[in-house]
């Protein structure tokens, strides 16, 4: 397990590289995070392989359940898929299975290690927050990779995950987690003042990127976890300053993106969400498999610019439920809910400070999926899928 201990902690420690890390082949994405997780993945097992039978995880049964759901929703469209296409969607799938191993690997792992693991997080956060920081005032734009897909994003900070909404999501999920590291260190003042200040600096983060789903999730996040820390009194002055921070971030409200107000980004979500309700009302019970968006778009004609490979939009919708629709189903849909309803089972069972930090996040993640496709972003994903193991491990 050593082996297994030193490479999961590389992993974190490359996570945020992110974007920065990624190349695009044709129609796949692939990032050094990816290829890293792949050998966790198929260290762990190696390395566990005559255990895993033995270890009885609560949320084994939904995760094979959507696992097979996906996998047969491609295979009963492999009538109008090509065998590249397939390969790729497959691909997609097998990602989302080796970022949810990550729930298994830290549960086979020793409670000694994960309490060290669980300050080791702090160092990915703190770095991402650094280049979130440097990009915000020296590279204020992307203008420049517009031909790769990306938007523009001006004054807006994304740092590395280049794209300031799923930005945004992942610094409300650090937000909340550093809190419970200061909760839990309140009482050590060596390791609660510099906990407090990078809490500090990453919640001024969620503000720079502008991002209006990432604040409602911020809202929606603290809101539960002070309900749940019995911290009731003071939730409507924490409400103030939420809304008054609003109108300190710099050069708020100045330009389209850092317009609060701004409707141009509802128009594109709304249309996004038409052409997504459009390929599952075609696909309704099993979808059009996962993840063959971007050729079931080309199919149905949403797709046309000679780019459609390799476009950012191409790939996804910015509502998580209507993607789930879409590529799996309502079959899909009703596996997924019920893998969410067993991982805030598991939260409701434990009932400690680490279970109420995974509710709140989920909470505050439920809501933001609405606005864009959080549930499936991979650095998303990989944040989750260790607090859920922390918490059944608590």
């Amino acid at each position: 397990m050593y082996i297994l201990k030193i490479l999961l902690i590389i992993q974190i420690l490359i996570f945020p590289i992110a974007e920065l890390g990624k190349i695009q082949i044709g129609a796949i994405s692939l990032s050094l995070n990816d290829i890293f997780m792949g050998f966790v993945f198929a260290i762990w097992i190696i390395k566990n392989k005559q255990n895993i039978k033995k270890q009885k995880p609560k949320l084994t049964r939904p995760i094979i359940f959507f696992i097979g759901v996906s996998v047969f929703s491609l295979i009963i469209n492999l009538t109008w898929l090509s065998f590249s296409e397939f390969l790729i969607s497959f691909l997609y799938l097998l990602r989302w299975v080796a970022y949810s191993s990550l729930y298994f690997i830290i549960l086979s792992l020793d409670k000694e290690f994960l309490t060290r693991f669980k300050n080791i997080l702090v160092i990915p956060i703190t770095i991402f927050l650094f280049f979130g920081y440097v990009q915000f005032i020296f590279y204020q734009n992307l203008r420049n990779l517009y031909y790769l897909g990306w938007d523009e994003h001006l004054y807006r900070l994304f740092s590395t995950f280049f794209d300031p909404n799923f930005a945004g999501a992942f610094l409300v999920l650090t937000f909340i987690y550093l809190l419970y590291l200061s909760i839990q260190n309140i009482k050590k003042s060596k390791i609660f003042v510099p906990l407090t200040l990078i809490a500090a600096l990453n919640l001024f983060a969620i503000y720079l990127t502008y991002s209006r789903s990432a604040l409602i999730m911020l809202g929606t996040s603290l809101v539960v976890f002070l309900i749940l820390l019995n911290k009731r009194k003071i939730l409507f002055v924490t409400l103030i300053i939420l809304l008054l921070l609003i109108f300190v971030a710099p050069k708020a409200f100045i330009t389209e993106g850092t317009n609060i107000l701004r409707i141009a980004s509802i128009e594109a979500r709304l249309d996004s969400a038409k052409v997504a309700t459009d390929i599952f009302v075609k696909n309704p019970i099993i979808g059009i498999g996962f993840n063959s968006y971007r050729f079931a778009q080309h199919k149905y004609g949403y797709l046309k610019d000679e780019g459609w490979t390799t476009t950012h939009s191409g790939a996804g919708t910015d509502n998580s439920y209507l993607f789930i629709l879409a590529t799996t189903g309502i079959v899909g849909l009703i596996t997924y809910i019920y893998l969410i309803y067993r991982i805030l089972y598991i939260s409701k069972t434990k009932n400690n400070l680490m279970s109420k930090v995974l509710i709140a996040s989920v909470t505050g993640l439920l809501i933001n999926s609405l606005f864009i496709n959080s549930l499936f972003f991979v650095y998303i994903m990989e944040w989750i899928w260790i607090i859920v193991a922390f918490t059944e491990n608590s």
